[in-house]
């Protein structure tokens, strides 16, 4: 539940982190162009590619308006979802699209790789074995099965399903990955580099096929191979850390002792710097909750120094800059908690709660356009939210729209069946003539 009209200036709130890209400059959600299903699908595919989430969502829901049964669109919905991590909508979207096609299996492997992205790795067995009984041939759900199988220490089982993937479809660089790696686990070294081989032959720009024919090779002393595939990753400013460190012990296997030497430095400088950046971000976090306490209990003034605090450790941290949005907009400083809750939506621009706030700064400074669109993206990002409904209607009935803030409100009572608030509204809206 978050904020209604006349709680804001309670500082009720719940923090809820999500992420993704830019906000800035989208289309007006919600609406309902007259386009083929064809044309609807290509719209929303560009979005997802985009990473323009709530647009993708909004078509891909427009699709499946004209093509209920459409599979395809309703798993696409369900990686849209997954963009903006709404996950339960993600997997009610794939379990729809499961019942509705009973002989295929390809929301069940979407089901399964979802599961193992969660560390679900029972119900993603679960998922894939049905999924292997609806189509037997499927590569895709050997190797997730294989993946589930081996993050749980099954390697036996996981062995199995790999050789199958690999078998059903020889050019999966990810199959020979994933078994190279079950290889390598098991220290059989020679068959491992065989895999690793093949997988970074298969998808040269793979970047974990070639740490892991780098690692083998240096197993097998093929140092400088491993030197030539690590080198161009360990002088990535970007890159992970720990290449840096495989390449100094890629240096030190081909007896170049002082470029070990100074690849380790390297290594335990940038350890260092970055566990301070991470004891940082979560520090700020901490002081972030700290706040959030202080405010709930009117405590403004340590809430208001925990934050500055806050963000002098982390000045990105996303729940400081909201949390500071909502203080300001309780203390009537709109200006600044626009500022502020567009801090926060920088780094988080799909999360439900900064969008909702958004919305309200935006109502307060007049802009009820925008203030919808915010809204509708909250909605959009996670269907539950009652009170973004709430506040559509509240706007759609200033405007004297009373059949869209009858349509909104009934939707925030559906979704609050127990919130009087929202029943006397509607009922004083059904009332209007």
């Amino acid at each position: 539940m978050r904020w209604k009209s006349d709680e804001f200036s309670k500082l009720g709130w719940c923090l809820c982190c999500l992420g993704a890209l830019g906000w800035l400059g989208l289309p007006c959600l919600g609406q309902s162009p007259s386009h083929s299903l064809t044309d609807l699908q290509k719209q929303a595919d560009a979005f997802l590619i985009a990473k323009q989430f709530p647009e993708a969502i909004d078509t891909y829901r427009q699709a499946l308006k004209v093509a209920p049964e459409n599979e395809k669109t309703a798993i696409s919905l369900a990686r849209a979802y997954e963009g903006v991590y709404n996950h339960d909508e993600a997997r009610r979207s794939l379990r729809e699209a499961s019942a509705k096609h009973p002989k295929s299996a390809l929301a069940l492997i979407e089901l399964g790789r979802l599961d193992i992205k969660l560390l679900h790795y029972d119900q993603a067995i679960e998922d894939l074995e049905e999924a292997l009984r609806r189509e037997p041939t499927s590569a895709a759900a050997h190797l997730d099965l294989g993946i589930a199988y081996q993050a749980k220490g099954e390697t036996g089982k996981a062995r199995v399903e790999f050789d199958q993937a690999i078998k059903r479809d020889p050019q999966s660089a990810s199959s020979y990955y994933f078994r190279g790696m079950l290889l390598a686990d098991t220290d059989e070294n020679d068959l491992a580099y065989a895999d690793a081989s093949k997988s970074h032959e298969l998808d040269p720009t793979s970047v974990p096929a070639r740490v892991l024919l780098a690692k083998v090779a240096t197993r097998l002393h093929k140092c400088d191979q491993a030197v030539a595939l690590l080198k161009p990753l360990a002088d990535d400013p970007g890159g992970e850390i720990e290449n840096i460190y495989l390449l100094s012990r890629a240096y030190q296997c081909a007896g170049a002792t002082e470029l070990a030497r100074q690849a380790q430095d390297a290594f335990e400088r940038r350890s260092k710097q970055a566990e301070t950046e991470r004891n940082r971000k979560m520090d700020a976090d901490h002081l972030a909750v700290q706040a959030e306490e202080f405010a709930r209990n009117n405590q403004l003034a340590p809430a208001l120094d925990a934050l500055s605090e806050a963000l002098e450790k982390d000045p990105s941290n996303g729940a400081a800059h909201a949390m500071l949005a909502k203080i300001e907009f309780s203390r009537g400083n709109v200006g600044k908690a626009d500022t502020e809750i567009k801090a926060a939506l920088n780094g988080n621009p799909y999360n439900p709660d900064y969008l909702y706030v958004l919305g309200k700064v935006l109502a307060k400074q007049g802009d009820s356009k925008g203030a919808l669109d915010a809204f509708q993206k909250t909605v959009l990002v996670d269907p539950q939210e009652s009170d973004a409904y709430y506040e559509m209607a509240e706007i759609y009935a200033a405007e004297g729209n009373r059949a869209g803030a009858v349509e909104k409100m009934k939707m925030a009572v559906k979704l609050s069946p127990e919130d009087a608030e929202y029943k006397r509204a509607l009922e004083d809206l059904q009332k209007q003539r």
